[in-house]
C-alpha cells in the first residue's frame, strides 16, 4: 500500500454558522421522520462559502510508522468519557487502534454489535472493491430480438445512468459516478446497429437478475416516499428521480421508467417505437416470456400444444446491439461513503451476490458483504447484515469490525485507495461541514451513520503528532435528536486530533 494520508491539511477556513445543523444527508434523514418536535433543521445539504485550502499545506507525508503514539490510558479516559456523558449514554461503544499496526488504544466494548445506520456502507464498500478490484464496471446493455422486433434494455447493476449522454468521467466531485453512461449513448449504438430497415420495434426491460422484493423487507417504510432511496431493480436513471432534486420522489418502477427514457430516445432519433414498455420475466420453467407492465399475468398458462415445436424449431437468441459501462467501482465507492447513497449501496451488495453465483435478493446481498469481509481477513466476529445500506434497525455491527475493515487496505491491495474514497471532514461530503472551523477539519476521514436514536461514524484520523489511528464511534438507543451524541462525539475526535494524549 501507499501509506499515504491523502488529503489536506488543518489549513481550512471556516465554513460560516452552519456547524452541527448541516448533518449527513442520507444518514440523518430516516432520523427527522418522527412524531417528535426536531431540534436540529433538516438541512442535510447547506450551501456554504468555498473552501480554501493553503497550498503549502495541501498533502499530509506518508503515514510514519515512528510517529509519536498517544498514551493508550489517557484515550481509554476519553473514551469512557464519551460513554459516561449525558448526551450519549451506557450503550455507547468506541474502538480506537492503531490504524498501521493495530495496537489498541481505547477499547470500550469493541467487540459487541451495535446498530449501525450507514457505517454499513462501508463494509458493502470495502467488500465489493475487495471482490472486484477498483476498476470494475456494471454493463446496461440493449438486445434486440428479430423475431418480435423486440429492444430489451437489460440490467446490469447501474443504477446512476443518465437520461441524455453519459459524462464518461469528464464530471468531478464525490457524486462523479452518477451520469457516467447514459440512455442516450445506448439509443445511439441502437440506432446505428439496426439502421433504418427495423421497422416499428417495442420496447422491454429486463431486470430479472435483481428478482428482489425491490424495496427491502427489512427498510423502514418511509423509505418509499421520503425521496431517501429508489427501488432497487438494478436499473434506474439518476438513481429513480422524478426530477433534478436531490430528495426528489422516486419512480415507482425504476426499471419501467428507464425503459420509457430509452424508448424516447430511439423516438427522437426516428425509429418507429410502439406504445408502452414490457418487463421480461421468468416463468416457473425458468424460459423467459414477456409480460406487460402492471398486468401480473403468469405466462405460459395452457401452453399444451408448443412443446413438439420448441423441440423441433431452433429459435435465434437475442443479440446484443449495445452496451455501457459504469463509473469504476473506486468511484461509486467514493458515492457511497461521500453521499452516502442507500439505493446505490443496496445495489452494489446484490450485485456482488450475484457475481458470486447467488440469486441476487437483499439479504443475500448482505450475506455476501459479510462472506468476502471474512475472505479478506477482517474480524466479523458478532457481525449481523440484512441489507448493504444500513437502513435497517436489526443490523449489528461491532466497533472492532469497522476498524478492522478500514485496516483491511493495508492488506488487500484493491483497497489501497481506501483513505481516498472516504469523504476529508471539512472539505468533502456529508463531513463537508460538520468539522468546519475545527482541530478535526483536514484531519478526519470517515463515514457517518444515523437513525432515530442511532449515532455512528468511523473512519481514520491524523493526530497534530502524525500518528493515523482507526476510530469507531457508535451509540444506539438514545432519545431522539443527533445533536448533543455528535457533540460529544466530536470532542473526542478534537482531543484526538490535538493529541493531548502523548505516551
Amino acid at each position: 500500500m501507499r501509506n499515504r494520508w491523502v488529503g489536506a491539511a488543518a489549513g481550512v477556513l471556516a465554513l460560516g454558522a452552519a456547524g452541527y445543523a448541516a448533518l449527513d444527508a442520507y444518514d440523518l434523514a430516516p432520523g427527522w421522520v418522527t412524531l417528535a418536535p426536531e431540534d436540529v433543521p433538516q438541512a442535510p445539504f447547506i450551501t456554504a462559502g468555498p473552501v480554501t485550502v493553503s497550498p503549502a499545506e495541501a498533502a499530509v507525508p506518508d503515514l510514519d510508522p515512528d510517529a509519536p503514539r498517544p498514551d493508550a490510558a489517557q484515550v481509554q479516559a476519553l473514551a469512557q468519557a464519551v460513554r459516561d456523558d449525558a448526551r450519549t449514554g451506557d450503550s455507547t461503544n468506541i474502538a480506537v487502534v492503531d490504524f498501521l499496526d493495530g495496537t489498541v488504544y481505547a477499547d470500550l466494548d469493541a467487540a459487541d454489535p451495535q446498530v449501525p445506520a450507514s457505517t454499513t456502507k462501508l463494509l458493502t464498500a470495502v467488500a465489493a472493491v475487495a471482490y472486484w478490484g477498483p476498476d470494475h464496471r456494471f454493463v446496461t446493455s440493449v438486445t434486440w430480438d428479430d423475431a418480435s422486433s423486440t429492444l430489451t434494455l437489460v440490467a446490469g447493476g447501474d443504477e446512476m445512468l443518465a437520461a441524455g449522454e453519459g459524462h464518461g468521467g469528464d464530471a468531478t466531485g464525490d457524486d462523479a459516478a452518477n451520469g457516467w453512461a447514459g440512455i442516450a449513448d445506448l439509443a445511439d449504438q441502437v440506432v446505428e446497429a439496426l439502421g433504418d430497415s427495423a421497422g416499428e420495434v417495442a420496447v422491454a426491460v429486463d431486470d430479472s437478475a435483481y428478482p428482489g422484493p425491490a424495496w427491502p423487507e427489512v427498510w423502514p417504510e418511509y423509505a418509499r416516499w421520503s425521496g431517501y432511496a429508489a427501488p432497487v431493480s438494478g436499473l434506474a436513471v439518476n438513481v429513480g428521480r422524478l426530477t433534478d432534486d436531490h430528495y426528489a420522489q422516486r419512480a415507482t418502477d425504476t426499471s419501467l421508467a428507464a425503459g420509457e427514457v430509452l424508448a424516447e430516445a430511439l423516438r427522437e432519433r426516428g425509429l418507429s417505437v410502439g406504445d408502452g414498455v414490457a418487463r421480461v420475466a421468468e416463468d416457473e420453467a425458468g424460459a423467459e416470456v414477456e409480460a406487460d407492465a402492471g398486468e401480473g399475468d403468469e405466462a405460459g398458462d395452457g401452453d399444451q400444444g408448443g412443446g413438439q415445436a420448441a423441440e423441433s424449431e431452433e429459435v435465434a437468441a437475442p443479440v446484443e446491439v449495445a452496451r455501457v459501462e459504469s463509473a469504476p467501482l473506486s468511484a461509486i465507492a467514493t458515492l457511497l461513503l461521500s453521499e452516502s447513497d442507500n439505493t446505490v449501496s443496496e445495489a452494489v451488495a446484490r450485485s456482488l451476490n450475484i457475481a458470486r453465483g447467488g440469486p441476487g435478493t437483499g439479504a443475500d446481498g448482505a450475506q455476501s458483504v459479510v462472506a468476502v469481509l471474512k475472505e479478506i481477513g477482517v474480524d466479523t466476529t458478532g457481525l449481523v447484515l440484512h441489507d448493504g445500506a444500513g437502513f435497517a434497525e436489526d443490523n449489528g455491527i461491532p466497533p472492532a469490525t469497522l476498524v478492522s475493515a478500514m485496516r483491511a487496505s493495508l492488506e488487500v491491495p484493491e483497497l489501497e485507495e481506501l483513505l481516498d474514497w472516504l469523504p476529508l471532514s471539512g472539505l468533502e461530503g456529508t463531513v463537508e461541514t460538520r468539522y468546519a472551523g475545527t482541530p478535526v477539519a483536514a484531519r478526519w476521514r470517515a463515514k457517518t451513520g444515523s437513525l432515530t436514536g442511532v449515532t455512528t461514524i468511523a473512519g481514520v484520523i491524523m493526530t497534530a503528532d502524525g500518528r493515523a489511528l482507526a476510530v469507531a464511534l457508535m451509540a444506539d438507543g438514545m432519545p431522539y435528536g443527533q445533536a448533543r451524541p455528535i457533540a460529544a462525539f466530536d470532542e473526542f475526535l478534537t482531543a484526538l486530533a490535538e493529541c493531548g494524549c502523548d505516551g
